[in-house]
């Protein structure tokens, strides 16, 4: 990814004081990413309402409680991203126009995705999906050499640079409603259904030390 880390010099005393907190409601402050994972189908679903729900399978979700954090947390969002989670596709070649790279391309452009941030009834959007580039994914290399050996795709949203730059000028309290809203012009065909689309928010998560 592309996060910057500001490097700072601190005296002992204050790196003393990071360490050994002096109270058990004092706030630490951590690298965090809140994630959710919505299930598109095929020509049918046209929108998606991520960090409403608590996840049971932690590899879709990791909402503590549903649309909002708990008390005393704070979240500071540094970046907004977005992650097609399409399985690697092996096909033989030539095959038919299907495949990750198809799904990706349907949903960005042929469905004019968007995302939407609300907060406490306030809306921070829309805007085009395009800006919410992948927190990665498979790289590498593949060709295919004749008409009858396989090929093997796989897709992305964007190049891995950190998403969108929020640069800390939201900020999420606790106990306050928020979620994000991906949405569609209309429904798009996709190869792989349902679909898995993860919605990601990097930033600094503040904390009770205890």
């Amino acid at each position: 990814m592309g996060f910057r880390i500001h490097i700072r010099p601190k005296t002992r005393a204050q790196l003393a004081a990071i360490a050994n907190p002096e109270s058990a409601n004092q706030p630490e402050a951590l690298p965090w990413v809140l994630y959710d994972t919505v299930a598109w189908t095929t020509a049918s679903t046209t929108s998606g309402t991520y960090f409403g729900t608590v996840q049971s399978d932690k590899t879709l979700g990791n909402m503590e409680g549903p649309g909002q954090l708990p008390d005393p947390q704070y979240f500071e969002i540094a970046y907004w991203g977005c992650d097609f989670l399409d399985p690697v596709l092996t096909a033989a070649a030539p095959a038919a126009t299907t495949g990750p790279i198809i799904d990706i391309g349907n949903f960005l452009f042929g469905g004019r995705a968007t995302w939407t941030f609300n907060i406490s009834n306030k809306r921070v959007g829309p805007f085009p999906l395009t800006f919410m580039h992948a927190s990665g994914g498979p790289t590498g290399f593949g060709y295919t050499i004749s008409g009858t050996t396989n090929r093997v795709e796989y897709g992305n949203n964007g190049v891995f640079d950190g998403g969108f730059c929020v640069e800390e000028a939201i900020v999420i309290p606790p106990k306050l409603g928020f979620d994000v809203t991906i949405a569609l012009a209309a429904s798009v065909t996709l190869s792989t259904s349902p679909l898995n689309v993860r919605a990601w928010m990097a930033g600094v998560l503040h904390r009770r030390v205890l």
